[in-house]
Parts: structure tokens; C-alpha cells; sequence
């Protein structure tokens, strides 16, 4: 085996850990879909470029954006998590 070989077997190791771990806490999760080439978009109607735009700007579902507004009229965004509460998922510090 080569260097790339056993990097590649290290991560495949790796990756069915991980997978291991997120079935073993409830955590849903899925292979990614392929993504189309660019080259290929033109002839898309407008459902399948809604859904190649999902696929390329898919994230976490459990963390959101919230709109904030303090008293001195500032505003912004801050993330929202779902499972705040669930130490080591949404880096909450508290």
C-alpha cells in the first residue's frame, strides 16, 4: 500500500466512525446527492434548478439565523441552533 492508499483507508475508517456516532445519537444524516456540472444547468427547467441549488447550498438544518435588535437600534444576525442545549453540537458557550 502507498502513502495515498493508507490516507484513504485512515479516512474511510474514519468517516463509518463518525457515521457510527451520529446513528448511535439519533443525528439524521445522508450521503450527498451528485451535483450536476454547470455545463448541464442550461437546459434545466426551473424545478431541477431549484433543486441543483439546494444541493449546492445545502447546510445544517438544526442551526438558523435569528434577527436581533438591541435597545440603541443596533441589529444583525446571530446563529440559532435547535439543539443548543446538547453539549458539542452547536458550539453553544455556555
Amino acid at each position: 500500500m502507498t502513502g495515498r492508499d493508507d490516507e484513504l483507508a485512515r479516512l474511510r475508517a474514519e468517516n463509518a466512525r463518525l457515521i457510527t456516532l451520529l446513528e448511535a445519537h439519533g443525528i439524521a444524516w445522508q450521503t450527498p446527492a451528485p451535483i450536476l456540472k454547470p455545463s448541464a444547468t442550461l437546459s434545466l427547467t426551473t424545478d431541477e434548478k431549484v433543486t441543483l441549488f439546494g444541493q449546492l447550498f445545502r447546510g445544517r438544518t438544526d442551526v438558523y439565523p435569528v434577527r436581533w435588535e438591541s435597545k440603541a437600534g443596533k441589529s444583525g444576525y446571530s446563529p440559532a441552533c435547535a439543539n443548543e442545549w446538547r453539549p458539542g453540537v452547536c458550539e453553544n458557550p455556555s
